[in-house]
């Protein structure tokens, strides 16, 4: 773990200017993201006139960009600092959809690589990025900010993304994406200025370790050979295949043919989620500090289980009217889980990451969220095609289980290192947890 934490903070590090000011870039930057968020697809087909195929390689190259330098991009930064690394990304981001409003079909393989690259990098270096500025105690609030900041601008700048281009046409869907591209610089200049006033952050203690690529290859891969922290890349798995990764992918689909609710219902649905997101997040993270990182992500599962019961009933309603009212009752439920599971799951990691490895066990894990969001449709939906909505609701339960076995596994893990004494940072729990 970073040699930065709590109690080498510097009285400027996380204070209320740096705070805003980082959560405003991010939220300049996902305002940007929603703007071509529902538009990138059409946007590639029907203008830049790409098969299907070739619609599809561009989202293949993006996510394959972006796991393939991920875990090296946080090598690097148990190496360096996760500053510079973090403002290079953004840069790397502005150029994708840049390349994308310029119209050329020929351009679209590019634009894929540095976009996925670029936020690949990012979300590796995220959470040493946050410590290293806010401190490890902040880290679950500025994550679920983040989270909260996002289902807020996501959500609007779909909205007017939409109606740029109604009006405007093809122009409209260039003017989405030259604005989303400099949205990832005007975060980056932010973020400078937010590294510029904070105090100075030392060079990780991995720094001093011999460089070369097989040490280099050797820890971007540590994490997956650490036998206790795969429980907790097989928890953020699960998380992301059987939740996290379906709400846009998956739910939708389920909603439509289990319950026959037409397009307007589905996005009422979305709607709540989001909202409850906007609304609950803050009481969410003063559960999460009250009853500790491993009892909230329980909670989140036990919450998501409710939320299977609530799912399989909307069938069962008697009118479209009903169906609905139960379904959105499944994206509020669902939404609280998703308030827990934010500002919880980071201090986990942070929690088993060895001395001088954040950066890396962190990466890690932004991979694994990012192939559990390529998994998520393509394992759920041919069950629920195959099996029903029964058959879909089976994988969920099974899929919530595997979660609580890796829940309790790390709950032990951190019991037995209370008792023999911490070789890693000693995972926060509740003060109940060991009654």
């Amino acid at each position: 773990m970073s040699a930065v934490g709590p109690g080498t903070r510097h009285p400027a590090r996380g204070g209320p200017t740096l705070r805003h000011g980082y959560l405003l870039g991010w939220g300049v930057t996902t305002l940007g993201s929603g703007l071509v968020f529902p538009l990138t697809a059409v946007y590639l087909r029907d203008h830049l006139g790409l098969p299907v195929s070739g619609v599809s390689l561009y989202f293949a190259l993006f996510a394959a960009a972006g796991l393939v330098i991920n875990p090296f991009a946080g090598a690097l930064a148990d190496r360096w600092r996760p500053g510079p690394i973090a403002v290079a990304a953004t840069l790397v981001q502005t150029v994708g959809p840049l390349l994308l409003a310029l119209g050329s079909a020929r351009l679209s393989v590019a634009a894929a690589l540095f976009s996925g690259a670029g936020t690949g990098v990012f979300y590796a270096v995220q959470t040493p990025l946050l410590i290293s500025v806010f401190g490890k105690d902040r880290l679950g609030r500025m994550l679920a900010s983040q989270f909260r900041i996002s289902a807020a601008t996501m959500g609007a700048g779909s909205i007017l993304g939409g109606l740029l281009a109604g009006s405007l046409g093809e122009a409209g869907y260039r003017l989405c994406f030259a604005v989303n591209g400099p949205s990832y610089l005007v975060f980056g200049l932010i973020l400078c200025a937010v590294l510029r006033r904070g105090a100075p952050t030392p060079r990780p203690a991995a720094a001093a370790a011999a460089r070369g690529p097989g040490r280099a290859l050797g820890a971007a891969l540590a994490p997956f050979t650490d036998r206790v922290f795969l429980w907790a890349l097989l928890l953020q798995g699960v998380l992301v295949i059987f939740g996290l990764g379906q709400i846009e992918s998956v739910t939708p689909i389920v909603l439509r043919d289990s319950a026959q609710m037409a397009v307007s219902g589905v996005s009422v649905v979305l709607a709540v989620n989001s909202v409850t997101v906007i609304a609950v997040q803050g009481l969410a993270v003063r559960v999460a500090e009250r009853i500790g990182p491993m009892r909230s992500l329980e909670t989140a599962v036990l919450t998501w289980c409710l939320g299977l019961l609530v799912l399989w009933s909307v069938p069962a309603a008697p009118d479209a009217r009903g169906a609905l009212l139960l379904a959105s009752g499944y994206g509020l439920v669902f939404g609280i889980g998703q308030c827990l599971i934010s500002p919880s799951f980071q201090p986990v990691v942070v929690a088993h990451a060895p001395p001088g490895r954040v950066a890396a066990y962190s990466a890690s894990t932004s991979l694994i969220y990012g192939m559990g969001n390529l998994i998520a449709p393509a394992v759920c939906l041919p069950v629920f095609t195959s099996g029903g909505l029964g058959g879909y609701l089976w994988l969920q339960a099974a899929g919530y289980a595997a979660a609580g076995v890796a829940l309790l596994s790390l709950r032990r893990h951190a019991a037995r290192t209370r008792e023999r004494g911490p070789e890693r940072d000693p995972l926060p729990v509740s003060p109940e947890a060991d009654q």
